[in-house]
């Protein structure tokens, strides 16, 4: 399904970012306040434009509700204008704000002024944030190490009425399942193996980054 995201700063991280999400078939509107950088990439995505991201009016103008997600790229150098993106974006009706931060106290700020996802990124981040975003069941992901990922995810249509017996993730992709959270909000860590899993279902899983991207091209995410 083709979604539509608005990536503000063209820097390494949210040009990369921008060219995922691109090539995943999804529509992109970049904005940086630099001329030289979106005359480099105006042939690489949707649309790019040379905009201020802390003016109001400016941001009134994109339709901040029609995106699905707002990213945040601002070099941590320019915090403050960071800062201020957020807050306005969130001020104008962003469905979902993720921002870029170079430090654990930028984060934090980050947060509490309104950004629902804070990444603390290297180049090879923004690919695999374009990732997430294009699929439609991963919610959440925290990355413990270079090769270790959990992941929060909707129950993939393909898992629903099945248990662990005969699902055998652990064998066919060598991720783990380490919770499951109904549609009441129940909370089972770890699932018993006859465990049938429901569509509504909220699932956690670990693994390596390799393995859980085959998962992710398997038959789950067809």
């Amino acid at each position: 399904m083709k979604r539509s995201f608005l990536v503000i700063g063209l820097g390494r991280f949210g040009i990369s970012l921008a060219r995922t999400l691109t090539k995943e078939g999804h529509s992109v509107l970049g904005i940086d306040s630099s001329e030289t950088v979106i005359q480099k990439f105006s042939f690489e995505i949707d649309n790019v434009m040379k905009l201020d991201a802390t003016d109001s009016e400016v941001l009134d103008s994109l339709g901040i509700p029609e995106f699905e997600a707002v990213i945040i790229c601002i070099g941590e150098k320019y915090i403050q204008n960071s800062i201020l993106a957020t807050l306005l974006a969130k001020e104008k009706g962003a469905k979902k704000i993720i921002a870029k931060a170079g430090t654990k106290v930028q984060g934090k700020v980050l947060s509490k002024v309104g950004a629902d996802m804070v990444v603390f990124p290297e180049k090879d981040m923004g690919e695999r944030v374009g990732k997430i975003l294009s699929s439609n069941n991963v919610i959440d992901y925290i990355e413990l190490s270079s090769n270790i990922t959990i992941l929060e995810l909707k129950t993939p249509e393909l898992m629903a009425g099945k248990d662990l017996i005969e699902l055998n993730l652990r064998r066919k992709y060598g991720v783990t399942i380490i919770s499951v959270k109904d549609s009441e909000g129940n909370v089972k860590t770890p699932p018993a193996v006859n465990y049938k899993f429901k569509q509504e279902d909220i699932l956690t899983l670990i693994g390596e980054n390799k393995l859980l991207i085959k998962l992710h091209l398997m038959e789950f995410y067809k």
